[in-house]
């Protein structure tokens, strides 16, 4: 399913404001679950819009072991996302896909994200959170 992202070396996971790519532009958005794609006609028919998030790898977390399994992003290819507007803020949700057999065995979990070539002008998805602790040390 996706349950972190990188882009370079900045972490993503559910919960954060993200930025993403839009056919109307840039978007920020909050990361708030999943979206299937067998079902993704009728996210559209709900009013949800593509959203491309960049990133440089994901990690899907083990069923078995519970650990992270990281796999790069090729180059040119972005996390497919939708922008949930039916209620008001927006959430982003991560589309996903069945995992092959290669893909089960290795991520060892069902779903991957869907992985796609950039349609939209690239938009890093965010900055590095503030560590609050660290802030007011300074």
């Amino acid at each position: 399913m996706c349950s972190v992202f990188k882009n370079k070396d900045l972490v993503f996971k559910p919960g954060r404001l993200l930025k993403g790519a839009t056919l109307r532009g840039k978007v920020s958005i909050v990361w708030a679950g999943f979206a299937r794609s067998e079902i993704r006609d009728w996210w559209r028919k709900q009013g949800a819009e593509d959203v491309e998030l960049t990133a440089t790898s994901f990690a899907e977390r083990s069923e078995k072991t519970g650990c992270l399994v990281w796999e790069d992003i090729p180059e040119g290819h972005v996390i497919s996302a939708i922008a949930d507007h039916r209620k008001k803020p927006s959430l982003l949700r991560i589309v996903t896909r069945p995992a092959d057999a290669e893909e089960e065995a290795k991520f060892q979990h069902a779903r991957l994200p869907v992985l796609r070539i950039r349609q939209f002008e690239e938009v890093p998805p965010g900055e590095k959170e503030l560590d609050l602790f660290s802030a007011l040390e300074s």
